[in-house]
């Protein structure tokens, strides 16, 4: 049994009996996150793969990729095309996809470029002072000492009259877990691409690679989790612990289509649409914002606050984290939340906007704007979906006003960057403008009332 969904989008045909009670069965057995190759190392909660809505009809979630459960397979495409996928990454990692298919249908090539590029930039990235080269005790016998005196061992070794004593000493080597994962995960990303003279790869990544193949070998055997957790990074080398987790990962991806296995077990590999349209979303934006300064708010923990606090204990509850701030000096302008759901109206949002992202923003304008709150705003982002090319009607009608002065825009961006940019421009200039304009009424209004002598 071989199913086929596009991500966000209900099953068409919806399933079979047979096909349902499967369905049911990877709902409750198998997790995104079993599955799932990081992009960017920041990640919400992890949603459904695939669900049942209230009406019975049966959604893929937000992931694309192929994954094999008791020996059947699931197959989800992207719901905007590769094409769009690919304007994405490039905009959010500068990294250009070459069509170099190999031996894999489309769907899968791209998965495994995509995969390859975020893999080989980090690996580069975090070999940019030099390659991981760690501290390991080294054990050695003779009749001198070098480095550390093993007493037991060397009370061992003369005992059974070998007369030499056995000393540790600590020295640089290539040869650990974080080396063995990342050729074990270089070697099967060229089998998944098959592209001819590695074109996907970098000089750097050429040039760095094949230092650590001599001392793993071609095919090193995969480590696990634990023995990556044991290892101790120096400041230099930390940079090689995400990408010996992913490369782990990678690694364990025997087959990039999840083929089907007659053991049963669980394979394959899927992709967090929703974090890299949050990537996408967060470069236009500071192309756009300019000259206002953007802050990525899940990365930036210092910008992370509490909904609320206890009176009793200072204890925090509710904790907001907005993907994107606008600063203006030391002046917050703004909040820009991503969201990969579509703006237009369903039977679940009938009004386009899910009540969730509403009280959402909401909370975020009132803890990160000032506390007058007067003139703020704060932007949610959808992709804009060629299927309904009309402006929904949130978008069309905004901006749309809280309390307190507070106002929320919605807007549908464009897949092509150069058009996104342009867009997410005007709309900040418009809401930016008010703001200005709004402070200087307030200004000129303070100043009549004094030289009235009101106040």
């Amino acid at each position: 049994m071989k199913l086929l969904a596009r991500d966000c989008s209900p099953f068409s045909p919806q399933p079979t009996a047979t096909e349902t009670a499967w369905l049911r069965r990877l709902v409750t057995h198998v997790g995104a996150a079993d599955l799932v190759v990081p992009l960017s190392g920041e990640r919400d909660d992890d949603e459904p793969i695939v669900y049942c809505a209230w009406d019975g009809t049966w959604w893929a979630g937000r992931y694309v990729g192929s994954l094999s459960f008791e020996g059947h397979s699931l197959t989800i495409e992207p719901r905007f095309g590769l094409a769009t996928l690919r304007n994405w990454l490039f905009e959010a990692t500068s990294v250009v996809l070459t069509d170099a298919p190999g031996q894999l249908q489309e769907n899968e090539s791209f998965i495994a470029q995509l995969l390859a590029s975020v893999w080989v930039r980090g690996f580069v990235d975090a070999a940019r002072h030099g390659l991981p080269a760690l501290r390991r005790d080294v054990a050695t016998k003779g009749p001198t000492i070098r480095g550390r005196l093993d007493v037991a061992a060397s009370l061992r070794s003369i005992a059974t009259g070998g007369g030499q004593v056995v000393s540790v000493r600590s020295e640089r080597s290539l040869d650990h877990a974080a080396s063995d994962a990342i050729i074990a995960a270089y070697e099967v990303l060229r089998r998944w691409l098959g592209a001819p003279d590695e074109q996907w790869m970098p000089a750097r990544a050429k040039e760095l690679l094949p230092h650590l193949m001599s001392v793993t070998g071609a095919r090193p055997r995969v480590p696990t989790k634990v023995q990556l957790d044991r290892i101790r990074y120096t400041p230099i080398t930390a940079g090689f612990a995400p990408i010996a987790e992913l490369s782990r990962q990678i690694a364990n991806r025997r087959g990039l289509a999840a083929d089907i296995d007659a053991s049963g077990e669980t394979t394959g590999v899927l992709l967090d649409v929703a974090e890299l349209w949050e990537m996408y979303v967060l470069s236009i934006l500071r192309k756009a914002a300019a000259p206002l300064a953007v802050t990525h708010g899940t990365r930036e923990k210092s910008l992370t606050k509490k909904l609320m606090h206890s009176d009793v204990t200072g204890q925090g509850l509710g904790t907001l984290i907005p993907d994107a701030i606008l600063h203006d000096g030391g002046k917050i302008r703004g909040v820009a939340d991503a969201k990969y759901k579509s703006l237009h109206p369903s039977a679940t949002a009938p009004n386009g906007p899910q009540r969730d992202d509403l009280y959402q923003m909401a909370a975020y304008l009132g803890r990160f704007l000032p506390p007058d709150g007067k003139n703020s705003w704060g932007v949610l982002v959808y992709p804009y979906d060629p299927a309904r090319p009309s402006t929904p009607q949130a978008e069309q009608f905004g901006p749309w006003s809280l309390d307190g002065g507070r106002k929320i825009v919605f807007t549908a961006l464009p897949h092509v960057a150069s058009d996104a940019v342009i867009k997410l421009r005007d709309l900040i200039v418009r809401m930016t403008q008010s703001d200005t304009s709004g402070e200087h009424r307030r200004s000129s209004a303070s100043e009549r009332a004094h030289s009235i002598g009101i106040g």
